[in-house]
């Protein structure tokens, strides 16, 4: 059996901060001037009951100010297009960055990610009750807006302050299998639930 499935997002406002073990792109690293925080999306993961490959592509990343006035900041530039990962490749302390920019401090009410397709491989052995192992998963609606994060409190983002936001995507939560591989009547499907939660947050001065 393997180990409970989870994906973590490292969000982090500063500048050149090393957080991750294994960094896989760089979309924009924006402007690091002291008049700014910077902002840093990282994805890593560890392995799943019955899952081989979980890949999502996410094209949009972004914060919503807590003014209603001031319009969201996207952190993943539209120049750098949709982004795809195998959650199931980050494992083990590897992580891979999603998106990076500059944002003006300011306090921040939501972190939003907007996904859009996910397709779903069993592990060997492992089929759906018509003998397929692959199913590209229906992605709801509403995430054109985006999977809203649980945020605990708002994020105040201080020029000369460093904010990490680690979020947990708990992906045996997200991907929810139907039915039981062990009994004859075997998986009918899986579907896609999206549900982001902050799991912790330190903040610093920067140095």
């Amino acid at each position: 059996m393997r180990h409970r499935n989870r994906l973590l997002v490292v969000l982090s406002l500063s500048i050149g901060v090393g957080l991750a073990a294994a960094v896989v792109g760089c979309h924009d690293s924006g402007n690091s001037g002291s008049a700014t925080s910077q902002v840093r999306v990282m994805l890593t993961d560890a392995p799943a009951d019955y899952i081989e490959s979980a890949v999502v592509t996410i094209s949009r990343v972004y914060l919503v100010p807590g003014d209603d006035d001031t319009k969201s900041v996207d952190l993943l530039p539209v120049s750098a297009g949709p982004a795809t990962y195998d959650l199931l490749d980050l494992r083990e302390g590897i992580e891979a960055l999603l998106a990076e920019k500059a944002v003006a401090p300011g306090t921040y009410q939501q972190l939003r990610l907007v996904v859009e397709s996910a397709t779903v491989t069993l592990i060997p052995g492992v089929t759906f009750n018509d003998g397929s192992s692959t199913r590209e998963l229906s992605v709801p609606s509403g995430m054109q807006s985006g999977i809203k994060v649980e945020l605990a409190e708002p994020l105040d983002a201080d020029a000369g302050m460093l904010r990490i936001v680690i979020v947990d995507f708990d992906v045996d939560r997200n991907f929810v299998l139907l039915g039981n591989p062990t009994t004859p009547a075997g998986l009918n499907g899986i579907q896609f639930t999206p549900t982001l939660t902050e799991k912790s947050r330190v903040e610093a001065p920067l140095p």
